[in-house]
């Protein structure tokens, strides 16, 4: 999916369209797919400017940058990467080298000529010039340059045909790109964002009144009260603005996760302020730093934070206050992610199904966003300008190395929390020397699994980790030591300290209908009619009469439930997602919770287990790999799925499904933007 964006070489500003405002025609942008690109601040400009000198090692760089305003294009890389776009061509990649701690610059064809005359980079001659270079990919390093360093492959004649790079070793020059020289450009006239602004007006009015009518359809069809997601980010403010204009009234929904930075909660209170709103916050207090000590930091593969400090707090609050349910109005666009590019518009979510919630600026670039922001003067939070390109969480496993350098800038004192816990936990896995410096400081812990980007980056860095098995029996205590099927069922074996027994007196109704079994001095259940039959010890756990995916299915539920019972971070999901509200959790003696089931009322839908993070994603993601022997235990078939959760609750608490009742409003039936003006209704 590709974000259709243009520029038109009249005005020299961006387009959100495919005509210039004097009616020519605009040239599509070349970008690296998404393609999302956004205005640089003056913090982007002064990162471009740092890079080219780090690369260059002289001079100022503001030539690479000509006349106008510069959007970047975050693209695929170990590490953030940005295309850096100037007078409608990327003229070249600013990127964050985590090898070396510093920003760097990659160069085109355009952004090298622009400055060749400025002998930016190490000239490396090609004989036979651009024939030699389209056959040849490795040269001998010959002169000498220095190793890592970027040179200028050009022709007999000095002209510029490609870029290089030196070996680490020095060795060798290795062709990165190969270009025919151009033919120059011509001088555009300077341009600011006010100007891209006028140029964009239609385009503007076209793609709000599509989002207003959309809001506006969704609403009257739902009838429900409105509430915005409201982040402290710019998606979720033009989201906001635009229901405003409708005349709505929403309720504003803030999710305080605990690890949120000190701007983005000031930016929340400033907007409700402003607007007069009411703001209900989904806190969830300390639950990220408790869960963090006992199941270790979440990572890209692990994300068990998400559901500890977003997931569930938000559930039990719009259940509290929204329990027939409400149409929440989320500032999510396609062009983020993959996983939101497949989404529709109209979703609802596993952990709060009875709430419907739409995505009015779906289609939307960034551009498109803060052209809207900026046009309508709405104060955004300051942090975009400080370098964060996403406003979240300060530690985010998803975010990057170059992120987190930002976080260090503005609130060290955050960040030496955050590595003081790192440290701790790369003593606990064994990590020792290199390896425990690179999983802390170059970031190795964002991923759990040993997926490939991990181990690329650890290739790089020259260091070798432990293998995964060795890495998730130190991660969780007790460590899992043996998951065998036998002639009749299962058998789990726990190490020290093992699992107190005591969790399978509260917790057995979630498994099925089992009633505890007498005249045996170990605990024991059998289901109705007594042919499943469960044995729990404090190092063991037995299924006996199932076996196959049956059988070792109830077995890692089994072991979910002992790990949850153990290290419940009073996070509350699982009330939250009782149909019955057969399911509480207390603090107990010590500081600990303990979720406690009512076996009266516990009807066996397992949703308290399958929205519980502890179980759902830690002991997912650990156990069952171990038990499976595959770091993918948790795309076995046969494990429930995300739809067959969602489908459970709906009809347990007799809410439409999500196919029911409210049809998708595609963009092709919202009218036109001259037919809102008019005042139609479509």
């Amino acid at each position: 999916m590709l974000a259709a964006l243009y520029w038109c070489r009249e005005t020299n500003t961006p387009m959100l369209g495919p005509e210039c405002p004097g009616g020519g025609k605009a040239e599509r942008l070349r970008l690296t797919p998404p393609g999302d690109a956004r205005p640089a601040f003056q913090h982007d400009i002064n990162t471009i400017l740092e890079a080219y000198r780090n690369e260059t090692g002289a001079g100022s760089g503001e030539r690479l940058l000509g006349a106008g305003v510069i959007l970047l294009n975050k693209v695929p890389f170990m590490d953030l990467m940005y295309e850096v776009v100037s007078q409608g061509v990327v003229v070249a990649r600013v990127y964050w080298e985590p090898l070396e701690a510093r920003w760097r610059l990659r160069f085109t064809r355009e952004g090298l000529e622009r400055v060749w005359d400025l002998e930016p980079l190490p000239v490396f001659r090609v004989r036979g010039g651009y024939r030699t270079l389209r056959r040849v990919r490795v040269f001998h390093n010959q002169p000498a340059h220095p190793p890592g360093a970027q040179v200028a492959l050009v022709d007999d004649e000095g002209r510029p045909i490609g870029i290089g790079y030196v070996s680490r070793d020095g060795d060798v020059v290795k062709v990165h790109s190969v270009f025919k020289t151009g033919a120059g450009e011509a001088e555009p006239k300077p341009t600011t964002w006010d100007d891209v602004l006028k140029a964009n007006d239609y385009y503007l009015y076209y793609y709000r009144s599509r989002a207003l009518k959309f809001i506006h359809v969704m609403a009257e069809k739902v009838s429900k009260p409105i509430l915005v997601s409201y982040s402290g980010g710019k998606d979720s403010l033009a989201a906001l603005h635009l229901t405003l204009e409708l005349g709505y009234r929403p309720t504003l929904i803030f999710n305080d996760t605990g690890i949120e930075l000190p701007e983005t909660r000031e930016s929340v209170r400033r907007i409700a302020e402003e607007y007069g709103l009411e703001v209900l916050v989904a806190d969830a207090g300390d639950a990220f730093w408790r869960a963090v000590e006992r199941v270790g930091p979440p990572g890209k593969d692990y994300r068990w934070c998400c559901k500890v400090s977003k997931l569930a707090p938000l559930a039990r609050l719009l259940n509290e206050r929204f329990p027939d349910g409400a149409l929440n109005i989320v500032g999510q666009r396609a062009y983020e992610s993959l996983d939101r590019a497949r989404s529709p518009r109209v979703w609802r979510n596993r952990w709060i199904p009875h709430v419907l919630n739409i995505a009015p600026i779906h289609e939307w670039s960034q551009l498109h966003v803060w052209l809207y922001i900026w046009a309508n003067r709405l104060p955004y939070n300051p942090l975009y300008e400080r370098g964060f390109d996403r406003i979240g969480c300060f530690m985010c496993p998803a975010a990057y190395t170059a992120e987190y350098e930002f976080v260090k800038r503005v609130h060290p004192d955050l960040w030496e929390r955050w590595e003081s816990i790192l440290h701790r936990w790369a003593r606990r896995l064994g990590l020792k020397g290199r390896a425990a410096e690179a999983w802390v400081e170059r970031g190795l812990w964002r991923w759990l699994t040993p997926a490939a980007q991990k181990m690329r980056l650890a290739s790089r860095l020259g260091v070798e980790l432990p293998d995964w098995r060795i890495l998730y029996k130190r991660w969780l205590e007790p460590s899992l030591e043996g998951f065998e099927e036998g002639s009749d069922g299962y058998r789990v074996v726990l190490g020290e300290p093992g699992f107190d027994p005591e969790w399978v007196r509260d917790q057995y109704s979630v498994l099925g209908a089992f009633t505890p079994a007498e005249g045996d001095e170990r605990l024991r259940l059998e289901a109705a009619g007594g042919r499943v039959r469960l044995h729990v010890e404090k190092h063991e756990i037995r299924v006996e009469g199932a076996r196959g995916v049956l059988g070792r299915e109830i077995a890692l539920d089994a072991l979910k439930l002992a790990f949850r019972w153990a290290n419940c971070a009073g996070c509350r999901a699982c009330e939250a997602s009782c149909p019955t509200g057969a399911i509480r959790v207390e603090k107990a003696p010590g500081g600990r919770y303990r979720p406690r089931v009512n076996a009266s009322r516990c009807i066996h839908c397992k949703l308290c287990l399958d929205n519980c993070p502890l179980a759902d994603v830690v002991a997912e993601k650990v156990y069952a790999a171990l038990a499976l022997d595959t770091p993918l235990a948790w795309r076995r078939s046969g494990r429930r799925s995300h739809e067959s959760v969602v489908e459970r609750y709906l009809k347990l608490k007799g809410y439409e499904t999500p196919g029911e009742g409210v049809a998708e409003v595609s963009a092709d039936s919202l009218v036109e933007p001259a037919a809102l003006e008019a005042g139609e209704e479509g």
